[in-house]
């Protein structure tokens, strides 16, 4: 494989990744809103495997913002995939989420107490709207990226 063809692997997986980061967190938000497993008062969502779906989803999801992907490729179209412009990128969304999630812990403990929120459910009001903000931050700076670069 010649440099020209590494550099079009890394530009088409660079842009795939834009387009799959943002359909990963809008089907994850989407899931969210009309699921909130965390809110159910039936058992359904504290019940065996669903009680642990929903923060491995929020882990795998997280995972898209470190710059690990592109192994199959090998280490040239990795390192392409991965440049300084995409871990700034990542890190740019992330310290943005950090903030938030403070927003969003501070909003939830001045909550009134008789909202009665438990561990749980406080922790999912924090983690899935960051989550889902921190990947769709990385997406947007990803797609400025790839347009100016």
């Amino acid at each position: 494989m010649d440099s020209h063809d590494e550099i079009e692997i890394a530009d088409r997986i660079s842009r795939r990744r834009v387009l799959g980061t943002v359909l990963a967190a809008l089907a994850f938000l989407g899931v969210q809103i009309v699921a909130r497993p965390v809110f159910r008062s039936d058992g359904y969502g504290a019940s065996g495997w669903r009680a642990y779906a929903w923060p491995f989803n929020a882990s795998l999801l997280l995972l898209l913002l470190l710059p690990i992907g592109g192994y199959v490729w090998g280490r040239r179209v990795r390192a392409l995939v991965n440049d300084e412009v995409s871990r700034n990128n990542s890190r740019v969304a992330t310290a943005a989420a950090f903030w938030l999630a403070m927003f969003m812990a501070l909003v939830v403990y001045v909550l009134p107490p008789s909202v009665g929120l438990t561990a749980r459910e406080a922790a999912y009001l924090v983690v899935t709207p960051t989550s889902g903000f921190a990947l769709l931050a990385f997406a947007w700076l990803e797609s400025r990226a790839l347009r100016d670069g």
